[in-house]
């Protein structure tokens, strides 16, 4: 008996050691960048087509994160900016759809109704042409002066503790 309650310890506290790492490791996956992109002149198409400079608005901080809808971890981490942005009203995160068409990436949202985020089209592909971008998804943060400094390739748990700690730190 006492060695089924042990083992049954010593396996909760395992899972609670593995799952601390998984979201530890998230903040590991953040790449500071030192080099000086700016992000106040780009040119943002919302899903009715029309045009916002990034420039024109304010926040702490911005999450520019690069999605499409045909991309596995994309979606997956979709929720957790949506939970993000409620989260954090200080910061805007901001979709940016590499989808062929405006009507895909607009049918996504419907469906799945992200209704925290702020979407947009990259309609000629002007964006994801002027940012160091491998893949997707891949996400950047900038601060109020527009300057990125950190970048993420892949997904992370964005409404994580671990995470908002990070970024308060800067």
């Amino acid at each position: 008996m006492i060695k089924n309650i042990l083992g049954l310890i010593s396996t909760f506290l395992f899972i609670i050691f593995l799952s601390f790492n998984l979201k530890s490791n998230d903040i590991e996956k953040i790449k500071i960048i030192k080099d000086n992109y700016f992000i106040d002149s780009i040119k943002l198409i919302d899903y009715e087509e029309k045009v916002l400079l990034l420039k024109e608005t304010k926040a702490n901080f911005y999450i520019l994160n690069f999605w499409a809808s045909w991309c596995a971890p994309c979606i997956k981490e979709m929720k957790s900016l949506n939970s993000l942005q409620n989260k954090a009203p200080y910061l805007r995160v901001i979709t940016i759809s590499q989808d062929k068409n405006i009507n895909i990436a607009k049918g996504f949202f419907e469906k799945n109704k992200y209704d925290q985020l702020e979407k947009y089209f990259d309609k000629d592909k002007e964006i994801l042409s002027s940012l160091p971008i491998r893949g997707l998804p891949t996400t950047f943060i900038a601060n109020k002066n527009f300057k990125i400094f950190a970048k993420i390739e892949g997904i992370i748990e964005w409404d994580s503790k671990n995470f908002l700690e990070w970024l308060n730190d800067f």
